[in-house]
């Protein structure tokens, strides 16, 4: 058990097409004091209820109760040293960007682009998998079940999520630059947990991404500082084994936000033009950064002025 983790992962998808994988690896030690203070933290939010203790952490069913309760998850997560993984998937810049490859194709019977699901599963495994062998470590990942209770095994969501994360390890699906020797030496199992199951990673694993999602999309309506919460997890991303202050590479091994960041170039604008074009977006790129060097920038950005 010295060096065995487990990663606990989510999904969440907000209302304007923000798809996310997401959640965080510990210590495999970690397991029993995560439980102990999740329970501790059910027994605040849910304290005027008999069976509070085996509430359900989900955030649409406290949020309005106990919205402190966000951060107080994150917390737990720093304590027991864990590290956030999560990929984002931006559906609509997808599709923009690859139309009706996502469909079948009448003559091949396949489409021609992968689930965006998977592609989302393949760089968290990825990731992982690099966070394991940085640390000479191996792991297991839990995964909260897709089923719902009348589908039957074959062919359920469930299914067809183990089926792809065993392509990614025995094939490298997906994955751009671990090999398989590295992925099969270090993830040792994979396994899906119904939510009555009460896997307090889990319900970590759940807010992590459903928070992520929101933030991404700014949806999240209620009386919560979705922007302090999302700077709380993202400072808990994976940077890569690299000291942060030095190099920051959590947007790549963290938190991955895909499609990379893409704009189209107006269909007037030709040779030169395109090329002036560019040059003048990159001019307004390095003003921003500019602008961010400054301890205000985060007011200026918030009021757009930047």
């Amino acid at each position: 058990m010295e060096n065995e983790y487990t990663l606990y992962l989510d999904e969440s998808k907000s209302v304007d097409n923000i798809f996310v994988i997401g959640g965080f690896a510990c210590h495999i030690e970690k397991e029993k004091e995560i439980e102990r203070r999740l329970t501790e933290l059910k027994k605040i939010v849910w304290k005027d209820v008999k069976d509070k203790e085996s509430r359900v952490f989900h955030a649409t069913d406290y949020i309005k109760r106990y919205p402190e309760a966000f951060i107080d998850l994150i917390k737990i997560v720093r304590e027991v040293d864990g590290v956030v993984f999560a990929t984002v998937i931006k559906l609509d810049e997808l599709h923009e960007l690859f139309g009706t490859a996502f469909t079948k194709n009448e003559k091949t019977d396949f489409a021609f682009i992968d689930n965006p699901f998977n592609i989302a599963l393949e760089k968290v495994i990825e990731n992982y998998t690099h966070y394991l062998f940085y640390r000479n470590g191996f792991g297991k990942t839990i995964y909260e079940a897709r089923n719902t209770e009348d589908q039957k095994w074959n062919m359920s969501p469930d299914f067809l999520l183990k089926k792809d994360y065993l392509r990614i390890i025995a094939n490298s699906k997906g994955v751009g630059y671990i090999n398989d020797e590295a992925l099969q030496l270090c993830n040792t199992n994979f396994s899906v947990k119904k939510k009555k199951e009460d896997v307090a990673g889990l319900q970590i694993a759940d807010n992590i991404a459903y928070i992520i999602a929101r933030s991404m999309s700014h949806s999240l309506k209620e009386n919560v500082n979705i922007e302090k919460i999302f700077d709380e997890i993202f400072d808990l991303a994976y940077n890569g084994n690299f000291d942060k202050k030095k190099k920051d590479l959590r947007h790549f091994y963290g938190i991955r936000i895909l499609p990379e960041m893409f704009r189209t170039i107006p269909m007037e604008r030709k040779g030169s033009e395109q090329i002036k074009y560019y040059n003048q977006m990159i001019s307004q790129l390095e003003k921003q950064l500019e602008v961010l060097k400054d301890p205000k920038s985060k007011n200026n950005l918030m009021q757009g002025k930047v």
